[in-house]
């Protein structure tokens, strides 16, 4: 990710996050209120009208609960006029109450409607200009929108419902979705297999653009722009995909998932949020990147004299499921991790900016849990059992002599053997480089692998790692191009390579040579993420808005928003003076269900407020 100041993708981060908080705080004001003024309701036969009449456009979410069915409307900041008397705001009937909550521990206050509804009836909301208008009807009777004007299909929401036997998931439009096109893909190699629903003619972009379900069958569920159309994705937690069905609903299109064993997994927003991939943040103007990159430095503390060098992470966990949590880990650490069965309960912990090391030993200490570790491999168990690693491979496996085996070994000597003196003395550096990358010794390792490259000029994965060592560990940038101009040489069509030297072009403020990097970057199929985003970041340092906000629209094409891509577009809707949409996109962020730090919740809020003056 480039970054001009920094060394590590989580320092990035981290400095980004620093550098949202100092701008909040130097932003004073909350978001705007909504005040509601009348709320009319009007009874005919055995359908209900209600309109929430309010001052300024409402920001708010629309769910459904299940047992029994009810719909919920959360506005953010709403306020009811003192003349408005909730519990005479029905009508009498005989298939819809309505209750009214405050919820003032949420930032911004949130106002909540929630209409308990008969199994004969449905709804449907729509927003006009400042008011929502709220159908409730039979479920036999589809209502065209409330509006002056006929109005294209909407995607409004996604709703999850899990049971111990299966997940419900209804995608709510404002018309049953009948015409749709389904199909699966096999996964390959650490991908598992996926299901997908093609529906045209329809808007997605009120959608969050990834939601995590983590069930025991399906782990997320991603959405993406197609055309006049959305294509939504159902990655499965298993090799192989789930049992699942799909049917056209009066609130439109519903997705079950049969579960594939009978114990239900505990999801919560924090672990969606946090298992995201934490992509280097995009940067603003150099001078703001710099402070930031100097903030970062300054927040090395004991830590490491402690032993605890790893990854930096921040959690907050209520009642997670343990081995929800040791999957967290699995992710962020790229270790094998071994869980024994007898490991159970749950957790709640709040930990800010700490190593994923220390965050584990803490919840170990917690729940009286021990781990041994060897061979990249993490084994987490009881205090009170034992656990033996084997003493050699000879306990555990058998060998039966083969003849293909036998001849294989034998090329594989004789390939050997035949090899010129320079690569066999180019693979003992390699050997050596590796053993000193190991024991973090990276001169010492960048030194083995140009010795190895100097005798074997032609294998562009040595000049390549070189690229990468001198970027990211050893900041010799002017290396780093070198080896990743040696590795084109070779290998045209390495996207890696290229984004090296774009961002080490970057970094020396060689801008010609950087853009023709960056350019070679993206020409993949799908293109590197790392390289949509630094060069995002690239055309936004260098004045280039329109520039990055494509690039930012072919990122979310491809793999979905993120809160830096979503963030990043509304500060360059700000730049561009384009007030309105950087509100929605700050909204849309504010109220996506994304876990946002206190800092960036105030930077937005600010932002709201400011741009609503």
């Amino acid at each position: 990710m480039y970054n001009k100041h920094s060394k590590c993708s989580l320092a990035i981060v981290l400095s980004f996050f620093l550098f949202l908080a100092t701008i909040g705080q130097a932003i004073d004001g909350n978001a705007g209120t909504y005040t509601v003024q009348t709320i009319e309701a009007n009874l005919q036969n055995d359908s209900l009208l209600v309109v929430l009449q309010g001052d300024t456009a409402p920001a708010y979410t629309q769910y459904e609960l299940f047992s029994p069915t009810r719909l919920v409307i959360d506005i953010a900041g709403a306020e009811l006029a003192g003349n408005i008397d909730i519990a005479t705001v029905l009508p009498k009937n005989g298939f819809a109450t309505l209750n009214v909550t405050l919820l003032r521990d949420k930032s911004p206050q949130i106002t909540r409607f929630e209409i308990t509804l008969a199994e004969s009836h449905t709804y449907k909301v729509d927003k006009i200009d400042n008011n929502l208008a709220i159908q409730i009807f039979p479920k036999d009777e589809i209502k065209a929108p409330i509006s002056q004007k006929s109005e294209s299909a909407v995607l409004r929401d996604i709703t999850v419902r899990r049971s111990e036997k299966q997940t419900e998931i209804l995608f709510q439009a404002s018309i049953p979705i009948k015409q749709f096109r389904e199909d699966t893909v096999t996964g390959r190699a650490n991908i598992n297999d996926s299901m997908f629903i093609d529906i045209n003619d329809i808007d997605g972009s009120e959608l969050v653009r990834e939601k995590v379900i983590g069930s025991s069958s399906i782990d997320r569920i991603r959405v993406a722009t197609r055309g006049s159309g959305v294509r939504i994705v159902f990655d499965s937690e298993q090799q192989d995909l789930f049992s699942y069905t799909v049917k056209t609903v009066p609130q439109g299109l519903l997705v079950t998932v049969a579960e594939t064993n009978s114990v239900a997994t505990t999801s919560d927003p924090t672990l969606d949020a946090l298992i995201e991939s934490s992509e280097a943040a995009i940067t603003g103007k150099s001078s703001n990147a710099a402070m930031a990159s100097i903030a970062a430095e300054e927040l090395q503390d004991s830590f490491g004299f402690s032993g605890y060098k790893a990854k930096r992470i921040s959690v907050d966990f209520y009642k997670i499921d343990l081995h929800n949590v040791f999957r967290l880990f699995r992710q962020i650490s790229d270790i094998n991790l071994i869980v024994d069965d007898a490991v159970s309960g749950s957790l709640t912990l709040a930990l800010n900016d700490v190593p994923w090391d220390f965050a584990l030993d803490i919840i170990l200490n917690l729940k009286n849990l021990k781990k041994e570790e060897r061979h990249n491999t993490i084994v987490i168990y009881p205090a009170k059992n034992n656990f033996d690693w084997p003493e050699s491979a000879s306990d555990n496996l058998t060998f039966e002599a083969d003849i293909e085996v036998i001849q294989q070994e034998a090329m594989i000597i004789q390939q050997s053997a035949s090899l010129p003196a320079e690569v066999m003395q180019a693979k003992e550096f390699l050997r050596r480089a590796k053993i000193e990358e190991k024991n973090n010794d990276i001169e010492d390792a960048a030194a083995m692998y140009e010795k190895a490259f100097e005798l074997w000029p032609k294998n562009e994965k040595i000049s390549n790692k070189l690229a990468a060592l001198y970027l990211v560990n050893l900041s010799n940038n002017a290396k780093a191009v070198h080896f990743a101009k040696e590795t084109l040489k070779l290998k045209k069509q390495d996207y890696h390579a290229a984004l090296y030297a774009a961002i080490a072009s970057a970094n020396m403020d060689n801008v010609s040579d950087a853009m023709e990097f960056f350019s070679q970057s993206i020409n993949g199929e799908p293109p590197l993420k790392e390289a949509l985003i630094s060069y995002a970041a690239f055309s936004e340092e260098k004045n280039q808005p329109e520039a990055a906000l494509k690039l930012l629209d072919r990122y979310t094409n491809v793999y979905s928003d993120t809160v830096d891509t979503m963030i990043s577009r509304a500060r360059l809707y700000d730049t561009m003076g384009l007030t309105a949409k950087a509100t929605e996109q700050y909204k849309t962020l504010l109220y996506s269900g994304y876990q946002l730090g206190p800092g960036l919740k105030k930077y937005i809020r600010g932002r709201l407020t400011m741009n609503n003056n």
